[in-house]
């Protein structure tokens, strides 16, 4: 079965949300989480869901595993507990890294789930200028730990289009803490953090999931089989972090 039939297979069994005035909450029975529709336009969008209190800047909680359908609809089991649920849709199809000009994202909206049933939302995307972007995905004023350095390739040139990646583990196998924004023709990136610690990065050109072939993918490693973590304290800016990335084949 081919991957568009088998999210339509999926979307069968989603709960179809009904409009609601608003954000307005309402609730249906079945396991608790959140459910509804995704309006203009209501495809290939995902739904992002954050812990209340953690901003929607940074990765998500949970983030839908496949993206809507003409329909809209999504539906997403959550623990009881409150969250802030945001909807957003790129025009590269990515599930993850800053939105740009001309993508799409709804307002967030707060919710609290209790174990008795779904919240139920409508959310409608708009379209931003390219300025309110850079200002909404800055990350907070506080944040003055930061690691820059450049992405090059085998041969040392700078790499354009990728981001570094910023993990907590050293697997790094989980979705990473916090995402740079694209390198431009000089390579350089820089990324803010809230706090001192031991970091560790990657680079790459496209977000979410194991690198694939034909996927521009390196690691911060110093030479070593292993990668090498960062280490920085409250408040330092490290500097020269330079990573190489390869062609995955």
């Amino acid at each position: 079965m081919n991957g568009r039939l088998t999210r339509v297979a999926i979307a069968l069994f989603v709960v179809t949300a009904f409009s609601l005035s608003g954000c307005a909450a309402q609730k249906i029975a079945g396991k608790a989480g959140v459910t509804g529709t995704i309006y203009a336009p209501a495809d290939n969008a995902f739904l992002y869901v954050y812990k209340k209190g953690v901003t929607p800047h940074g990765p998500a909680e949970v983030i839908t595993p496949m993206s809507t359908l003409s329909d809209g609809a999504f539906s997403v089991d959550l623990a009881p507990g409150s969250y802030t649920v945001v909807a957003r849709r790129r025009a590269t199809n990515e599930n993850g890294g800053p939105l740009t000009a001309g993508d799409r994202r709804s307002e967030p909206v707060d919710i609290t789930v209790g174990s008795d049933g779904k919240v139920v939302l409508n959310l409608v995307m708009n379209v931003k200028e390219d300025s309110e972007y850079k200002s909404s995905f800055q990350p907070p004023k506080d944040w003055t730990t930061a690691i820059s350095g450049k992405v090059r390739d085998s041969e040392g040139n700078p790499v354009q289009g990728t981001r570094v990646h910023v993990y907590t583990y050293v697997q790094m196998s989980e979705r990473p803490k916090y995402v740079s924004e694209r390198t431009g023709p000089d390579g350089n990136f820089i990324v803010f953090l809230p706090k001192g610690g031991t970091y560790y990065l990657s680079a790459r050109d496209r977000f979410g999931g194991p690198p694939r072939i034909g996927d521009l993918y390196g690691r911060y490693d110093e030479g070593s089989i292993n990668p090498t973590g960062v280490v920085l304290k409250d408040g330092e800016h490290k500097t020269g972090i330079d990573i190489m990335v390869f062609r995955v084949w």
